[in-house]
């Protein structure tokens, strides 16, 4: 079976390849099923395909919330609809300060109405028609991040570290240093979204400072991200891809 995560930028894709292969036991693979030769067209986007047994998943960073529909008829539509290519689809978003049923509707329209049914943490079976009018089913998925409240994968990051009493405390100055800042560095952190990275960002600078000019990518490995409730109870739908 082939599954399917798209998710919205690099640190998620990282984060959430790390995740699967510890807790769901996939392992990277050079090498795409046969004829599924899916690439990046951008710079800012990500295509890495992963194996468990028989079984292949596909993670995409598709370069920022606002790419979703651009990324799936550019890269996608014409290998679900022509050659079937996924059983199951996962769609991953930041909840940012939108609500669930506009964050819902907005994933059926990337998908061009191609999937009408779906919902918030559940998996939504989908019937829909391929090139040759053959019915096919799929699953489809949506992940709201976070789950109950105002944010971004970073702020789950945050929550998750926050576990701990003492790196808490270090979550809370940092948080309390970025937003002070905010006034005095209006240039680099110029809105919400910048200030939350920020926000994660000095907060590794200060677990992690002989790592400082590491790539976020080797930050991230070397966190046990799967031993924080926080991260298994929000991911916890995708142990079902």
């Amino acid at each position: 079976m082939n599954s399917l995560i798209l998710c919205e930028g690099a640190t998620d894709a990282i984060l959430l390849s790390y995740y699967l292969k510890k807790a769901s036991g996939w392992t990277y693979t050079a090498k795409a099923p046969d004829g599924l030769n899916i690439r990046s067209t951008r710079g800012n986007e990500s295509v890495n395909w992963y194996k468990r047994g028989n079984d292949y998943l596909l993670i995409c960073g598709v370069g920022g919330k606002d790419n979703f529909t651009g990324f799936f008829h550019q890269s996608l539509e014409n290998p679900i609809i022509h050659a079937g290519a996924f059983e199951k689809i996962a769609v991953i978003t930041d909840r940012d300060k939108r609500e669930t049923a506009a964050i819902e509707q907005s994933a059926v329209s990337a998908f061009g109405g191609l999937f009408p049914d779906v919902e918030d943490r559940r998996w939504i079976l989908n019937k829909s028609s391929d090139a040759f009018d053959m019915e096919k089913d799929r699953e489809i998925l949506l992940l709201i991040i976070p789950e109950a409240h105002e944010g971004a994968l970073e702020t789950v990051m945050l929550d998750a570290i926050s576990e701990d009493g003492y790196d808490k405390n270090i979550v809370d100055l940092c948080r309390s240093f970025v937003a002070n800042m905010r006034s005095e560095a209006s240039r680099y952190i110029s809105s919400d979204r910048l200030q939350l990275k920020a926000e994660l960002g000095v907060t590794w600078a200060i677990q992690y400072p002989e790592k400082v000019f590491s790539l976020i990518d080797e930050v991230i490995q070397d966190v046990p991200w799967e031993t924080y409730e926080t991260l298994r109870e929000c991911f916890k739908p995708l142990e079902e891809i």
